[in-house]
């Protein structure tokens, strides 16, 4: 095998002279391709075109990543296998395009970024049916009309962005000419969309596509598109955009991963419905409970100190159906920028007021600031009393998962922070037809749902809430059911908890891979976690063995097509580890 004339090898980030047959035998190779024509086509319209090649360049050399450049068709032609990246080669020859079929034929696998294939060879535009038949992808505009669509927001526990956190905001600049696609695909790893993640039913956000085909010749090939230029890198986080183009690359190379999943198996994404407590909790509350339940699940009430005397008979009632009562402050007024001394004799009052009604909360229950305010003073106060979690605003960070926050004497408390990332159902549909506010409110939470990620639904307390919208509302809860976890915010907090007493990691082996599972702590497991592992085939499966006889052998469960899930249940803390196998297929799905 060979490339083309003048091609460049490099190994482990090392130039080298010899001939690629002798680099390439060490394993699989990442073949950058590099256009004459498109490359004069973008510097001709002022855009640097080396810009696209240096940054895979640098980022291949810094993870010691072997790859080759291409420089002519000649070599796109004579590739046998590995990765062809596509950087925002925008111009291609009716040849260069039969070369990537070709290449995919025989189970090669693609990486494209941008425009790929919508100029001719004359620089005239064709068109995407390039990008739609070959990379399986539809492109149905940019971000033109949309100035504040500039953050490109992960989907976690994905086979190819599974090392950021879903709902991650990674900010991209904005650049005329070279603004991010809007795509369609079968598959997304990523949308574009503004800072707050707003849902609207009339643009496609989807900007990472990703996909395997099973070709005429029986091969099957991977494909990912990335809807943005490699000259947008440069102004954004570099963690967060290697981390993709790293994930990406190893999930083509069908290269195997080990990562904790976000949720307890099998659940993919989180919910909470949050009821805020604003006015007195009467039976319409209890009704609206007893609806939640059929769907499957249970709520939160955040109560006020002091209307809580007029509400004593319900919350009692609530809580011995199960639901779980958390504190929403001594009175409706925010926390944020009042002074210290002020915001102690609040907290404490409120649970004073608690103590006084005969209710009782349970231990580490949790807290949510009146009005979302609350500020750097209220988390310390917080944490200081011990409380479980807080419900925070949006901007407490830039993904859609809890998180830790710091103690005062900068080690990481045990509180958890729950972001609430949406709006609710009635903050929905206080602007424009309720009825199309309330379905968008639905939508969006799908999207949060697809992103793995966790959805704090706030209602207050005797909602406005038609029953049709309550209909519609728990339908939607109970129909996702099996992938959603539904679960009061106190059980996210437990369960954030666990979950972060558990890490994995993969060692090689000459037997088979050995993935190494650490529990720490001093309890066992209670809630079922899973070890999402990426599977070399599609449709294929996982089988463990463990290498000594008294060690555990967990179950294996089925995640999608491409992931297979370890699931540990009742792990006492201490070290594990299994072999792991991954078999082929059944022949009928090949």
């Amino acid at each position: 095998m060979a490339v083309a004339q003048g091609a460049s090898v490099v190994t482990g980030g090392r130039q080298s002279s010899k001939t690629p047959e002798s680099e390439l035998r060490v394993g699989p190779v990442v073949w950058l391709y590099s256009s004459a024509s498109s490359n004069a086509y973008l510097a001709k319209n002022g855009i640097d075109p080396a810009v696209s090649l240096r940054v895979w360049e640098t980022f291949l050399r810094k993870y010691k990543i072997p790859f080759a450049k291409v420089l002519s068709v000649d070599g796109l032609e004579q590739m046998q296998s590995g990765v062809l990246l596509l950087p925002s080669v925008v111009v291609m020859s009716e040849r260069e395009k039969q070369a990537v079929i070709g290449f995919r034929s025989k189970g090669g696998s693609v990486l494209s970024s941008w425009l790929t294939g919508v100029r001719s060879e004359s620089a005239e535009w064709i068109g995407f049916d390039f990008m739609d038949r070959t990379l399986d992808v539809r492109v149905v505009g940019n971000t033109e009309g949309a100035e504040d669509d500039n953050f490109m927001i992960v989907h976690g526990d994905n086979p190819i962005t599974h090392h950021l956190p879903a709902g991650m905001r990674v900010w991209l600049e904005r650049v005329d000419g070279l603004l991010p696609l809007r795509l369609v695909g079968r598959h997304y790893a990523a949308n574009i969309m503004d800072w707050s993640r707003t849902f609207s039913p009339d643009k496609q956000t989807g900007l990472i596509t990703f996909d395997e085909r099973i070709q005429v010749s029986g091969k099957a090939s991977r494909n990912v598109v990335l809807g943005y230029p490699e000259q947008l890198w440069l102004a954004a986080d570099p963690q967060m955009v290697e981390s993709i183009a790293h994930n990406a690359l190893l999930w083509l190379f069908r290269q195997t991963d080990s990562y904790v999943a976000a949720w307890p198996y099998p659940n993919a994404s989180g919910f909470v419905m949050a009821v805020a407590g604003t006015e007195d909790v009467a039976d319409v509350d209890l009704e609206f409970a007893k609806q939640l339940e059929a769907a499957g699940g249970r709520a939160t009430y955040y109560l006020l100190g002091e209307t809580l005397v007029k509400s004593v008979s319900v919350v009692k009632k609530l809580q011995a159906r199960g639901h779980e009562l958390g504190y929403l402050g001594d009175k409706f007024e925010g926390f944020k920028d009042q002074p210290l001394a002020t915001q102690v004799t609040r907290l404490d009052a409120m649970r004073k007021m608690f103590g006084d009604a005969g209710v009782q909360l349970a231990p580490g229950a949790g807290f949510a600031a009146p009005l979302d305010s609350y500020d750097s003073a209220t988390e310390q106060l917080l944490i200081d009393r011990k409380m479980g979690h807080y419900i925070a605003f949006m901007d407490a960070t830039d993904a859609r998962l809890p998180f830790f926050p710091k103690a005062a004497d900068g080690t990481q408390s045990t509180m958890v922070i729950l972001p609430r990332t949406q709006p609710g159902p009635e903050d929905a549909i206080e602007e424009g037809d309720p009825e199309v506010s309330f379905q968008g409110f639905l939508d969006e939470l799908s999207l949060s749902e697809s992103m793995g990620g966790l959805s704090v639904i706030r209602i207050p307390s005797q909602t406005l809430l038609t029953e049709d919208q309550r209909k519609k509302m728990f339908g939607h809860l109970k129909s996702r059911r099996d992938k959603m976890w539904m679960s009061t915010a106190g059980g996210v907090a437990a369960w954030w908890r666990e979950r972060s007493r558990i890490s994995v990691r993969l060692v090689p082996n000459s037997k088979a891979p050995i993935l190494v599972v650490t529990v720490q702590g001093e309890t066992e497991l209670t809630i079922p976690a899973a070890v999402l592992i990426n599977l070399p085939q599609m449709d294929g499966s996982l089988r463990i063995e463990s290498p000594e006889a008294d060690n555990p052998l967990p179950m294996v469960g089925k995640i999608d097509a491409w992931r297979s899930a370890i699931i540990l249940d009742g792990l006492v803390p201490g070290d594990y580890c299994w072999y792991l196998y991954f078999d082929a297929p059944p022949k009928d799905k090949n």
